[in-house]
C-alpha cells in the first residue's frame, strides 16, 4: 500500500509531540518547530525497515546532510521524494 508525501510528514509530527499532543517548549513557550531533518535510525524507523537494509539500499539514493566524521541528517522532504519515486503499483 502506497501513501501519500503528506502522510510521512505528519507521521514524523506526531511522532514528536506524543501522538498528536502538542508540547510546549521551555516554560510555557510556544511549541517547538517541526524537525526538518531524522537521523538514519529514524528513517529507517519511519519506513519500517532495519538499519543495515536502509544503509545498504535506501541512504545511498538520497540526498543527505554531512558535517564533521558522523553527523548524517537527512531531510525528511527527500525521504518523501524517495518514498515516492520508489514506490511503484502492485500488479498481482
Amino acid at each position: 500500500m502506497a501513501r501519500n508525501a503528506g502522510q510521512l510528514s505528519l507521521q514524523l509530527a506526531q511522532a514528536e509531540v506524543g501522538g498528536g499532543q502538542r508540547r510546549k517548549g521551555r516554560a510555557g513557550q510556544a511549541p517547538a518547530l517541526p524537525r526538518l531533518s531524522i537521523s538514519p535510525g529514524e528513517a529507517a524507523e519511519m519506513l519500517g525497515v532495519s538499519r543495515d537494509f536502509f544503509d545498504e539500499h535506501v541512504k545511498p539514493e538520497l540526498r543527505i546532510v554531512r558535517r564533521g566524521s558522523k553527523t548524517i541528517l537527512i531531510p525528511v522532504a527527500e525521504l518523501e521524494r524517495w518514498l515516492d519515486t520508489s514506490a511503484t503499483r502492485f500488479s498481482g
